[in-house]
């Protein structure tokens, strides 16, 4: 196990001496964009097997033109849905239940992840609710400490609703702050992956707040398969005895990962009858359906997952010392995935 730390160009030599000089049989990880940007091209170049887990950029598994080549690395896969389902699912909800919504604004994080965020709901909510006046954008950098003047900003442009990606501890720094400023009295977030904060904040976390869970991970979701549906409730209860916490999407994603590989070694095992290569993990990998505790998960053959996705909004109640998400939607993976081959940006261009 390594550490995702030192930036882009640490990452990049640390993955070519795993595969190289330590010759792994796989390399699971990379939470962000960038990192994964960098690296997955790395699995066709050294003849790795590469599976990224939950960096969400589009761009990672997309040419320029529509249609484009699939695969785009042989090598190199994602077990989860890229970010255009987080942001789709967002603008769907907005317009679903809150068709009012005149203004919206956004503050993401100024690299990949936040500036393809972004790019995926404006692009949606364009074509979703035209009406829809975009008043302020902004973009702190990652690992931001000081969210006071954007939120000032923000609170002064007066939109509606406001889209975030932040995440981790820029997300929980945002919250805490907003919240000492009354930024919540006025204004509505809607978040794209912020299911984790409501549970790091605690019971002051605001209600009555949009939240997408990178597709269907949340703890209190039950997948209709029983398969799935089982290994659900035993997951978050062996997470909670072990955390005392609830696992919260990315903990979902790194199951994926790990099963996937699991599962294709396995198929690929059992058509060869021994331990397979890596171009026959990978052909297995390629349109693999397995049962996760958010329900069946597919490797497409652009070596994307296809996910359904959640939404709801934040309520208090008394069984949790946190908000947990109140009516509460899954879109399907088909509304909210564009088709194989067909970049996100066009494929909602195109839609009626």
């Amino acid at each position: 196990s390594k550490d995702e730390a030192g930036g882009v160009d640490a990452q990049v030599k640390l993955c070519r001496k795993l595969i190289l000089e330590d010759k792994m049989d796989v390399v699971l990880g990379y939470i962000s964009s960038a990192s994964c940007l960098a690296v997955l091209p790395l699995s066709d170049e050294l003849g790795g097997l590469i599976i990224a887990y939950d960096c969400g950029t589009h761009e990672l598994m997309e040419e320029k033109t529509s249609p484009y080549k699939v695969p785009k690395f042989k090598l190199g896969f994602r077990s989860k849905a890229h970010l255009g389902i987080d942001n789709i699912g967002l603008a769907l909800y907005i317009k679903k239940n809150y068709p009012k919504t005149k203004k919206v604004a956004g503050i993401n994080p100024d690299y990949a992840w936040g500036r393809d965020s972004w790019l995926i709901f404006e692009v949606a909510m364009k074509k979703l609710m035209p009406q829809v006046e975009v008043v302020k954008t902004l973009w702190p950098p990652l690992g931001n400490t000081d969210f006071t003047a954007h939120i000032s900003a923000l609170m002064g442009a007066e939109p509606d609703i406001v889209h975030s990606s932040l995440w981790g501890g820029d997300a929980v720094t945002f919250s805490k702050q907003a919240i000492g400023m009354g930024f919540f009295k006025k204004i509505r977030m809607a978040y794209s992956r912020g299911e984790p904060y409501p549970q790091e904040v605690g019971k002051d976390y605001p209600e009555n707040q949009i939240i997408c869970c990178a597709g269907t991970h949340y703890f209190l979701f039950t997948p209709k398969d029983k398969a799935s549906a089982d290994l659900q409730k035993m997951f978050v209860a062996e997470y909670h005895k072990k955390y005392g916490k609830y696992p919260t999407y990315p903990c979902y994603h790194a199951y994926q990962a790990i099963y996937a590989y699991k599962h294709a070694v396995e198929k690929a095992a059992k058509e060869v009858g021994g331990w397979p290569t890596i171009e026959e993990i990978s052909k297995a990998l390629t349109g693999i359906t397995f049962p996760t505790p958010s329900g069946i998960l597919t490797i497409r053959e652009d070596h994307n997952g296809y996910e359904d996705c959640l939404v709801g909004i934040t309520k208090l109640t008394p069984k949790y010392p946190f908000p947990i998400l109140d009516k509460t939607e899954v879109f399907p993976a088909a509304q909210v995935n564009p088709p194989v081959g067909t970049k996100t940006v066009d494929w909602i261009n195109s839609w009626k």
